[in-house]
């Protein structure tokens, strides 16, 4: 890129949707450092190992192509996301276990909790990235979180969901058969959206 700093790419995440989808933009964009996060430092330590923590075929090679040179792995989340522009969540959303909806409603803490650490520590604009299986309308409650926590930065929160299917993943990100953005109409979210 001439000198120019690379664009800043973050997933708060190291899943199965997290890992694969990231080490798939780095190999496919070479100028853009991407950065995997999570708060779990084994998880992360088998990311930067010889022994990824998923099997997925063809990631090994993809993950040891870029790491170190446009794809990182990291426990520094708050940093992280404050640098970077463009932030995927990919956070676990497991079945609630008590209350409304016990056992078939997914439990959204773990996106709340990143919505409101993610307000805390920008200070840049940010687009936010929803890439989780998670219910519909999960976008527009990240936004009200980040917008009620933080009313300085700019965020423009996009929904793309995965289609991803295990043992198939670098496969279906290689050539999927559909990609869905969705984001807000306004001129603002048209152009995070592109």
């Amino acid at each position: 890129m001439n000198g120019a700093a690379k664009m800043k790419v973050v997933c708060l995440g190291a899943g199965y949707v997290g890992g694969p989808t990231m080490a798939m933009i780095a190999h496919k964009c070479e100028d853009v450092e991407v950065t995997v996060l999570d708060i779990n430092p084994e998880r992360i330590a088998a990311w930067n190992s010889g022994s990824l923590p998923i099997f997925e075929p063809g990631l090994d090679k993809i993950v040891f192509e870029r790491r170190g040179k446009n794809l990182f792995f990291s426990t520094e989340v708050e940093r992280c996301i404050a640098e970077a522009e463009l932030v995927f969540i990919s956070v676990n959303t497991p079945t609630k276990t008590n209350g409304v909806g016990a056992g078939f409603a997914a439990d959204l803490t773990y996106w709340e909790s990143a919505a409101r650490m993610i307000a805390r520590v920008s200070k840049s604009p940010k687009i936010i990235v929803e890439k989780s299986t998670v219910p519909v309308k999960t976008a527009e409650a990240v936004e009200k979180v980040l917008l009620h926590n933080n009313l300085e930065t700019k965020f423009d929160v996009l929904s793309n969901p995965e289609f991803l299917a295990e043992g198939t993943a670098i496969k279906d990100l290689t050539n999927p058969d559909r990609v869905i953005i969705g984001g807000r109409q306004t001129a603002r979210g048209l152009k995070a959206i592109e």
